[in-house]
C-alpha cells in the first residue's frame, strides 16, 4: 500500500530536500503568459505585464476615468461642460441658499438702481466665473428673472414719470410772469429763443438717436412759417404734429424726456392731446421671489431629477383604533370653510391709479395691502374674502401681458402755439444745426378725388379719448389730407386759428417776398 502511494505521488524537487519552504514557480522569458501572434520585442513584453492596482487613500475621491471622446470626437459619457460622467454613489447637491441669496441681492442692486455700484458688478462676474457646472443653471435662472423684473420696473417708472410730467406741465408755464402776461411780446420771444437754443446745444449738437426729433421740430417750424397753403405752409391755421410717446421715453433717457416736455409745452406753448388711453400701471405686488425657494419649487419636476436634495420622508405613525365611531360634526356656527371661494382665489384686480410702485430693494413683505393673509390650496397668500381690494401675486403670464401693454405704441397730437408768428418761427429755425436744416420741407398739395368705395370711409377719422374728440387723417388717405412725414411722426394743417399778425411785420414780409422772387423763399 505504501508503494502505491509513493508510486503515484507527483514528483517535487522541494520534497527531497527537508528543511526548505516550497517556492512558487517563477515565469521565464521563454514562457510568456499570453503567446503573441507574431514576434515581440522586450519593450512589448514589458508593456504587456500587468500593472499593480493602487487603491486611493481613505477619505479621498478617486480621480475621474478618462473620457472616451479624448481624440476630439464627442462622447455619450462626456458632459456639456467638458467633464466626464458622474460616478456612482455621488450626489449632486443644490447651491447653498445663503450664497444664492447673496448673489440675488447683488443682482437686485445692480439691475434696479440708476447708478449700479461697481462692487456688485464685480461680484456677479466673479461668482459666475467660479461656479461649478451643476450650479450654473440655478444662478443663471435667478439672474435672468431679476433682469426681466428690473426691465419691467424701469419701464413702469419711465411711463409713470412721463404721464406725471405731462399732467403737471401747463402750456407756457416755463416762462417768467412778465413774459406770460404778453406771450407775443419781445420779452417772451427772447426767453423762448434762449431756452430753445440752450436745449438744442445740449442735446442736438450731433446726429444720433435724437436726430429724428430735432428734424421733426424744425420741419414744424418750417411749414408753419412758409405762409399760405399755395406756398406749402399752413397759413392762418396751426400745424398739428403726431408723435409717438416712445420718442420722449426711449430716445435720450429721463433727462432728455424732462427737458423736451418742458421746452415743447412749458416754453414754446404746444398743446397736447393723447390719441390712446394711458396704460394701466400696476403696483409691484411682491418683492422678487426668494431664489432658494424658487429654485426648490422649480426643481420639483420629476422624482429622478439629480439636482434635487432628497429629504427623508416623514415617518407616519399608525393610529390605534379606539373602537368608537367617528366624531359628530361641529355645530353650524363653528364650521369653517375648508377651501377659499373660487372667485377670490382667481380674482385679479387693478390697483388704484395713484398707487405708488413699491421699491424692489426693500425687504420682503406681504403683497397684500388691504387685508389679512389667507392661505389657498397652492400656498399662495391672497386676501380674505372680506377685504375691499384683492391684489394677487404677479405671475409670468400677467407680467408678459403687462409688458406688452406698456410697450404698445401711443400717439399724441402736439398743436403749434397760436402766439408764435412766422417771423419768430424763422428766427427759431436759425438755432438748429446744419445737419437738421439741410433739406427743405413743405406741405404737399391736396389732390381731390372721389371717395373710395372699398374703404367706405372719409379722409378724416374722429378719435375720442377722455371725453375729448380729435380728428386725424387716415393712413390710407394721407395724400388727400396733405400729410407730411418728416423726422418722426406725421404733420398736417389743423383746424385751430392763429392769432392776429401771424404773418409777421411789414419789413419781414417784404424780405420774404424778395427771397421768393429769387427762389430762396
Amino acid at each position: 500500500m505504501s508503494m502505491l502511494t509513493a508510486e503515484h505521488r507527483p514528483y517535487s524537487p522541494q520534497a527531497t530536500r527537508p528543511g526548505r519552504q516550497p517556492q512558487p514557480p517563477r515565469p521565464t522569458p521563454r514562457t510568456p503568459a499570453r503567446p503573441p501572434p507574431g514576434r515581440r520585442t522586450s519593450a512589448d513584453s514589458a508593456a504587456m505585464r500587468p500593472r499593480p492596482m493602487v487603491s486611493p487613500a481613505p477619505g479621498r475621491t478617486p480621480p475621474p476615468l478618462p473620457s472616451r471622446g479624448a481624440t476630439g470626437s464627442p462622447s455619450v459619457m462626456s458632459g456639456r461642460e467638458g467633464s466626464t460622467f458622474t460616478r456612482r454613489g455621488e450626489t449632486v447637491h443644490s447651491p447653498p441658499p445663503a450664497e444664492l441669496e447673496l448673489f440675488a441681492h447683488h443682482c437686485r442692486v445692480f439691475y434696479f438702481t440708476a447708478a449700479p455700484p461697481e462692487d456688485s458688478a464685480n461680484y456677479i462676474s466673479r461668482t459666475l466665473a467660479a461656479l461649478p457646472p451643476a450650479h450654473r443653471a440655478a444662478y443663471t435662472r435667478v439672474q435672468s428673472s431679476l433682469r426681466a423684473q428690473a426691465h419691467l420696473h424701469h419701464l413702469r417708472v419711465r411711463i409713470s414719470s412721463f404721464h406725471a410730467l405731462m399732467a403737471a406741465t401747463a402750456p407756457n408755464s416755463g416762462l417768467s410772469l412778465p413774459a406770460r402776461s404778453e406771450l407775443a411780446g419781445r420779452r417772451a420771444q427772447t426767453e423762448r429763443a434762449d431756452r430753445l437754443g440752450l436745449f438744442i446745444r445740449t442735446w442736438g449738437g450731433s446726429a444720433g438717436a435724437l436726430e429724428p426729433f430735432f428734424r421733426g421740430l424744425w420741419s414744424v417750424l418750417r411749414v408753419q412759417s412758409r405762409g399760405p397753403p399755395p406756398r406749402g405752409g399752413a397759413g392762418p391755421r396751426c400745424v398739428v404734429w403726431e408723435v409717438d410717446d416712445a420718442v420722449f421715453l426711449e430716445s435720450g433717457g429721463p433727462e432728455f424726456m424732462h427737458e423736451a416736455v418742458t421746452i415743447m409745452k412749458g416754453v414754446l406753448g404746444f398743446t397736447d392731446q393723447p390719441l390712446t388711453a394711458g396704460p394701466r400701471l400696476r403696483r409691484v405686488s411682491h418683492y422678487p421671489e426668494d431664489p432658494a425657494t424658487a429654485t426648490q419649487d422649480q426643481r420639483m419636476r420629476s422624482g429622478s431629477d439629480p439636482f434635487t436634495d432628497r429629504a427623508p420622508l416623514p415617518v407616519v405613525q399608525p393610529r390605534k383604533s379606539s373602537g368608537r365611531g367617528p366624531a359628530p360634526p361641529p355645530p353650524p356656527s363653528r364650521r369653517r370653510p375648508s377651501t377659499q371661494a373660487p372667485q377670490y382665489a382667481t380674482e385679479r384686480r387693478w390697483p388704484p391709479e395713484d398707487g405708488g410702485a413699491a421699491s424692489p430693494l426693500l425687504p420682503p413683505c406681504s403683497p397684500n395691502l388691504h387685508g389679512p393673509v389667507t392661505p389657498t390650496m397652492h400656498s399662495t397668500p391672497t386676501l380674505a374674502p372680506t377685504s375691499p381690494i384683492s391684489i394677487a401675486t404677479t405671475e409670468d403670464d400677467d407680467e408678459a401681458e403687462e409688458e406688452a401693454d406698456l410697450n404698445k405704441a401711443r400717439f399724441r397730437l402736439w398743436t403749434f402755439p397760436t402766439h408764435i408768428n412766422d417771423e419768430e418761427a424763422e428766427n427759431l429755425m436759425t438755432l438748429f444745426p446744419r445737419y437738421v436744416s439741410k433739406t427743405d420741407q413743405r406741405f404737399p398739395l391736396r389732390r381731390a378725388r372721389a371717395k373710395d368705395l372699398e374703404l367706405g370711409s372719409d379722409t378724416w377719422m374722429p378719435v375720442t379719448v377722455d371725453g375729448v374728440t380729435a380728428t386725424i387723417p387716415r393712413v390710407e388717405a394721407e395724400d388727400d389730407a396733405g400729410v407730411l412725414r418728416a423726422g418722426t411722426g406725421r404733420m398736417w394743417v389743423g383746424t385751430d386759428e392763429r392769432g392776429g399778425g401771424w404773418g409777421g411785420g411789414g419789413w419781414f414780409r417784404f424780405k420774404r417776398w424778395w427771397r421768393r422772387l429769387f427762389g430762396r423763399g
